[in-house]
């Protein structure tokens, strides 16, 4: 399993890799700086590239495509609208809850209880069953 960080600040970053290191979490990771980064990555590396598992952490608050855009985007992709998408952000605004709920993350933590969120992606390493990267017609094999 594989873990997409969408964040556009290196201090957040850091404080991201330190809290997965404190958790004993250890997973590969890659690195977004807006949506826009991370669709084209999710596209390479996990549509069409040898990756399969990945779960995503957004940042909603992001210059270039934000991460309410890169929601938008995702789920409108055949091939990525099953994505695993947990929010991390600084934002508390009843809006950007229900706007991230509307399309179907995962979790909403803010980065103030990184703790929390951490704690609540451990069954996802160890054994929470993963959508298949693509949708279904075009994963099955041809008859």
């Amino acid at each position: 399993m594989t873990f997409v960080l969408v964040e556009d600040d290196e201090l957040d970053m850091e404080v991201f890799r330190r809290a997965l290191k404190k958790h004993d979490i250890k997973q590969e990771m890659r690195f977004a700086k807006d949506g826009s980064e991370a669709i084209n990555l999710l596209r390479d590396e996990f549509v069409e590239g040898a990756r399969s598992d990945y779960i995503i952490f957004l940042d909603l608050n992001m210059t270039g495509m934000n991460g309410h855009e890169f929601l938008e985007e995702i789920r409108s992709d055949p091939d990525l609208k099953s994505a695993v998408v947990f929010v991390l952000t600084t934002s508390e605004h009843e809006r950007d809850l229900r706007l991230a709920y509307e399309k179907n993350v995962a979790g909403y933590f803010t980065k103030a209880n990184i703790d929390f969120l951490m704690q609540a992606i451990k069954p996802y390493v160890t054994g929470v069953a993963m959508p298949r990267m693509k949708s279904d017609e075009q994963s099955r094999p041809e008859k």
